[in-house]
């Protein structure tokens, strides 16, 4: 009888260990598929905004334990850019920061900066961003940006001339003057920025909905596979 017992105990224990690694294998499988299903989700609520790709794919997945199957994985989404997503998703409101008392809002007419740009702030630091600053374009147009306040907004104009192939240059005395044989060109202010003392962004992204319904699939799926 205590042979029996013992054989008994070892076949139970054995198919014990069998069911609890099944059991780690499915949980494991399902819990990295719906932490990618979710990351995939919440990369495309970025791209239905229009805020491209690159911002989508800071998106990232994990699951954990790394490599190993367990009874009680976990799955980790995150993204690496927080400040900008977090910005969207509460509607955060943006006001001038170091004292300043005004946004500077980039008209269509600012031109681009460029890659290999020479233009460094008088703080001796280079700036972000794809569009050029107040101080990058009086230095471009060689030229002071006139601006205008009326109530709680402002315009910062420009003296420029037209392009010859679009967009703007600057008011130089040949320009204006029509040397080389070229037709003399009219100075005219142009419209580079505009002043807001705040910007309220829209609430574009949903972070809690998408997490709540992957975590119902997950107990559904187990609950399934395993009733």
């Amino acid at each position: 009888m205590k042979l029996l017992s013992q054989a008994l105990t070892s076949s139970l224990a054995e198919q014990m260990r069998d069911t609890e690694g099944d059991l780690a294998q499915d949980m494991t499988t399902i819990m990295r598929e719906e932490t990618t299903s979710l990351k995939d989700e919440l990369r495309q609520q970025i791209t239905g905004a229009g805020m491209g790709a690159r911002l989508a794919r800071t998106w990232q997945a994990e699951t954990y334990p790394k490599g190993r199957r367990s009874i009680s994985p976990a799955g980790y989404v995150y993204s690496k850019a927080p400040l900008i997503v977090q910005a969207f998703t509460d509607g955060a409101t943006i006001r001038p920061v170091n004292g300043g008392k005004w946004l500077w809002i980039p008209t269509g007419n600012v031109p681009a900066r460029r890659r290999a740009g020479t233009y460094v702030s008088s703080m001796g630091r280079r700036s972000s961003g794809s569009k050029m600053t107040p101080e990058e374009v009086e230095l471009h147009f060689n030229a002071e940006l006139d601006v205008m306040i009326e109530g709680g907004k402002g315009l910062a104009f420009i003296d420029v001339v037209s392009g010859l192939r679009g967009g703007f240059r600057q008011a130089t005395a040949g320009r204006l003057a029509g040397r080389r044989n070229m037709a003399a060109r009219k100075a005219k202010p142009v419209l580079m920025f505009t002043l807001v003392k705040a910007v309220k962004m829209r609430k574009l992204f949903e972070l809690d909905a998408p997490a709540r319904r992957a975590a119902e699939r997950v107990a559904r799926r187990m609950a399934s596979r395993w009733s």
